[in-house]
């Protein structure tokens, strides 16, 4: 059976989603910001998203300071290896050998048909690893929503190359 674009989706009889055949929570690709050359073996540049709450009622996700000089806010995530593991090909962007989230600030609210430009550093989503979000709410069960390498444009990849722009 074949549903058409515009699918509800319902909890007890609610309508959660706001826009049909879009997710209820996802993260979309903003743009790259990549240091000058000098500073790309210490700095790997950062990755502008947004996260988008298509429910009907608002998400709270933990938040940290913005890095310095970044626009956006810091959102608590996780770097989650890629569950379709493709060979390591060399001379790709590397992800951190560790990452400690920062200490949790406060919580943002993203309100319904609303969205949240957010930050990260470029290493946290690569081509066999991935950035996931916890979100809450008081209207749906708490969820998780992930941005991978399959979100990043085709055309932006080659940030993500170590002699990218050199």
């Amino acid at each position: 059976m074949r549903y058409s674009r515009l699918v509800l989706i319902t909890l007890l009889g609610c309508v959660l989603a706001l826009s049909g055949g879009q997710p209820l929570v996802f993260i979309s690709f903003d743009h790259v910001e990549r240091p000058p050359a000098s500073r790309r073996d210490v700095d790997p540049g950062l990755l502008y998203l947004r996260i988008r709450n298509n429910t009907r009622a608002a998400i709270h996700i933990f938040a940290g300071p913005p890095e310095a000089s970044a626009l956006g806010v810091d959102l608590l995530h996780e770097i989650v290896e890629a569950s379709s593991v493709p060979a390591h090909a060399s001379g790709w962007v590397l992800p951190p050998s560790r990452y400690s989230p920062a200490d949790v600030v406060t919580t943002v609210d993203i309100q319904p048909n609303a969205d949240l430009l957010f930050s990260v550093p470029l290493n946290h989503v690569g081509p066999w690893w991935k950035l996931r979000i916890a979100f809450r709410s008081e209207k749906q069960p708490d969820g998780l929503v992930d941005f991978t390498w399959a979100d990043v444009p085709k055309n932006e990849r080659h940030a993500w190359k170590i002699d990218a722009a050199k």
